[in-house]
């Protein structure tokens, strides 16, 4: 139960910050375009796409050790010590692309036309990454709370500064400045949590047995970072600052779908960690059926009701100028509802101490995902001699993210099953069909139906909801025990005793 209040601690500050998002990104399209909205997501991406190399499995690593029970001084001294090395690293390799491009080459960033935007986008990463140490460590403690209450006030802090900058006419630089001064709060308030705990000096067996795990799974960060920015990376050298900006405003719904998985790899992994450490196999097993089941309660209805009404959606909460990536928003919607679900699985081969198999699945889905990516984006790479490619743009970024996606599903059951003797739930199939059946209804309805308020959307979704939910209980998927299990985990009394305890300490 306590794991369970803190994922849905997480994910109830995600879904607070997303919507919050929400409004800015909003706002940001109606009164900046879609260009400036592509110029800032370019950016991100840009920069972004080198992080990487400061992460290389360690971030996981001290996760999992911390979890275990090793000397929490040496470990975050190690972890420290590790990432201070690699941002560095990863400052020198972006220095030196960046003079190859503009110096050597003697080209631009056609998609970045404000000045100091880039430098604005790599302080702002610079802060997140040295913060990461003491999330990770927070993380590995299970301390959901001092996760959750930085990322609150800084997220939030963006958001309103980004709001601020639209209504304002402030300029695109201002959009890049709200990320580095929410990055920077988050910063200050996690700090102030991590005063109190001690760093100690790195030794040779704390970093092997860092190394040890994080090695195995470089290539799953790797691959990760790739997948976050990409596919707007590709669409941005391919297509214009528009298109990035259309992709990038519909992403952000997606992400809010896709809060859920960032929750159970902030609270679920640690403790299925700590239980395979304490000999706990079944309690870690029931641990990962009863995560998969619960999140596919919340997020297949969500994603069902977005690709159903994904023209309204935008309309509602971005602006018309974004309905020609309608497409591009269901597609990225299934992509968050299938990560989502594939999240506990993943956790179970790591948490069991086998990243070498997530690492498999990653690496070959990875592949494949980069590859699509390359023949679905663009219209043609001359260089290549390829004049006649699907030129898909968007659409063809987010198939190429859900293709492998639903491979590594496959792949990540298949592995549990053999190695941990986990077979995969059946529960899930019955909540699949229920979403099914409610989805044929709903588009025979569409015609019928006009959205044009948020009232009325919210209003739709209710009712979707309310049908989901009742025709689950009919097939028997949603039992009242699980009424009472949500309610147990929801009670405001027993989060706010918990939040008061854990910052009290």
């Amino acid at each position: 139960m306590a794991t369970s209040r803190k994922v849905m601690l997480l994910f109830t500050v995600e879904n607070l910050n997303a919507i919050l998002g929400w409004v800015a990104i909003m706002l940001v399209a109606r009164r900046m375009g879609a260009g400036v909205l592509g110029e800032l997501g370019y950016a991100l991406s840009l920069v972004g796409g080198f992080t990487f190399i400061a992460f290389m499995g360690y971030r996981m690593a001290h996760v999992k050790r911390v979890s275990e029970g090793m000397d929490l001084g040496k470990c975050t001294g190690t972890f420290l010590a590790v990432r201070v090395g690699l941002l560095a690293l990863m400052l020198a390799v972006f220095g030196l692309a960046y003079w190859v491009w503009t110096g050597l080459l003697g080209k631009q960033l056609y998609d970045i036309r404000t000045e100091g935007m880039l430098g604005t986008i790599l302080a702002y990463y610079v802060v997140f990454l040295l913060t990461g140490v003491m999330v990770a460590t927070f993380t590995g403690r299970q301390e959901g709370a001092r996760v959750a209450v930085p990322n609150l006030l800084g997220t939030s802090l963006r958001s309103l500064l980004m709001i601020f900058a639209a209504l304002s006419g402030l300029g695109v630089i201002w959009l890049a400045r709200s990320y580095l001064l929410g990055a920077l709060v988050i910063a200050l308030v996690s700090l102030w949590y991590f005063r109190d705990y001690p760093v100690s000096r790195p030794d040779r067996e704390t970093f092997r047995s860092y190394s040890t795990y994080a090695l195995p799974v470089a290539i799953t960060s790797i691959f990760a970072v790739l997948r976050t920015h990409l596919d707007k990376l590709l669409i941005g050298i391919f297509w214009a600052a528009e298109d990035v900006g259309l992709y990038f405003g519909v992403q952000r719904i997606a992400l809010f779908i896709g809060a859920l998985a960032l929750s159970l790899e902030g609270m679920l992994l640690p403790s299925v960690s700590q239980l395979h450490a304490r000999g706990g196999t079944q309690a870690a097993a029931s641990s990962i059926i009863r995560a998969e089941r619960y999140t596919a309660l919340i997020a297949i209805p969500v994603v069902l009701l977005t690709v159903i009404w994904a023209e309204e959606v935008i309309l509602v909460f971005i602006s018309r100028e974004f309905l020609p990536a309608t497409r591009v928003l269901q597609l990225l919607a299934l992509v968050a509802l299938v990560r989502i679900l594939n999240r506990p699985w993943s956790i179970a081969l790591r948490g069991a101490d086998m990243p070498t198999l997530t690492t498999r699945v990653n690496l070959a889905t990875g592949t494949l995902s980069v590859l699509l990516m390359l023949v679905l984006v663009p219209r043609e790479i001359p260089q290549f001699g390829l004049d006649d490619l699907p030129g898909m743009g968007g659409e063809g970024a987010a198939l190429a993210l859900l293709g492998p996606e639903l491979l590594a599903g496959v792949w990540l059951r298949w592995y549990c099953y053999r190695e941990l003797a986990l077979p995969p739930s059946r529960q899930v199939l019955r909540q699949l069909a229920a979403a099914l059946l409610v989805a044929a209804l709903f588009w025979q309805l569409d015609p019928l139906l006009l959205v044009e308020r948020w009232f009325e959307l919210f209003g739709l979704a209710a009712l979707g909801g309310l049908l989901y939910y009742s025709l689950l209980a009919v097939i028997g998927g949603l039992k009242w025990a699980d009424i009472h299990f949500a309610w147990d985990v929801l009670n405001p009394g027993a989060m706010g005793r918990y939040l008061r305890d854990e910052l009290r300490r």
